[in-house]
């Protein structure tokens, strides 16, 4: 669905968990022509029942919902399904990741929780036709952090090509919390052998001890905590 259904209205489907916010948008919905609203959820399961119930033109969605699902796993579901049109994203955080991530997530919309009804009524209604509703400062803050990640990707080819394969393993335990002597075991090698492969490790990221090489490990990706 990608734009007002048979009535000529831009039907809407509000996710938000506080009830005052909902009703600003609620209110929205009915004072303005070509605006209707087609229900309301407080959860993210609730919102995507909703959409396969409802088919709304355009999802109004918070990012930080209540439950397992959050804001963007709503939007990548229900694209991903096809049960909605188009999605608004109306939040707190107005930081380049959570930008960024919502844009990647589908949606076609971004605006703050301090936007007033007349402006959450014409963001609908242009987002309902099709538009894209981000401010330049948005798009700025998502090039600025697809920049990052492409920086951050190629750092981590780079180091990534240095190590071999027994160290990235050794890393890899190091961040889970093993200790050197449950590492040589596991491993089936003595424990001088891991202290030397990582003092190589260190060396190759560039750091002094465990704790800066799983931190800087962690942030290219090489590894998970845990």
């Amino acid at each position: 669905m990608g734009g007002p259904g048979a009535t000529g209205e831009v039907r809407v489907l509000v996710v938000e968990d506080h009830p005052v916010l909902r009703g600003v948008i609620r209110l929205a919905c009915e004072q303005t022509p070509g605006l209707a609203l087609a229900g309301e959820a407080a959860s993210g399961e609730e919102a995507v029942e909703a959409c396969r119930a409802l088919h709304p033109d355009v999802v109004v969605l918070d990012l930080n919902l209540p439950g397992a699902l959050q804001g963007l796993d709503v939007a990548r579901t229900v694209r991903a399904e096809g049960t909605a049109g188009r999605i608004l994203i109306l939040t707190g955080r107005t930081d380049e990741q959570a930008v960024f991530e919502a844009m990647r997530a589908g949606a076609h919309g971004y605006l703050e929780k301090t936007s007033g009804v007349r402006f959450i009524a014409d963001a609908l209604l242009r987002v309902g036709a099709g538009e894209r509703v981000f401010t330049p400062e948005q798009e700025r803050l998502a090039l600025a952090e697809l920049g990052r990640l492409a920086r951050q990707a190629r750092e981590a080819s780079s180091v990534r090509s240095t190590l071999t394969e027994r160290e990235l393993e050794i890393l890899a335990l190091l961040a889970r919390g093993l200790t050197v002597k449950q590492v040589a075991t596991r491993l089936g090698i003595g424990p001088r052998t891991v202290e030397t492969h990582i003092a190589k490790i260190y060396r190759k990221l560039g750091v002094r001890n465990r704790v800066q090489a799983v931190s800087r490990a962690t942030a290219l990706g090489l590894v998970e905590l845990g």
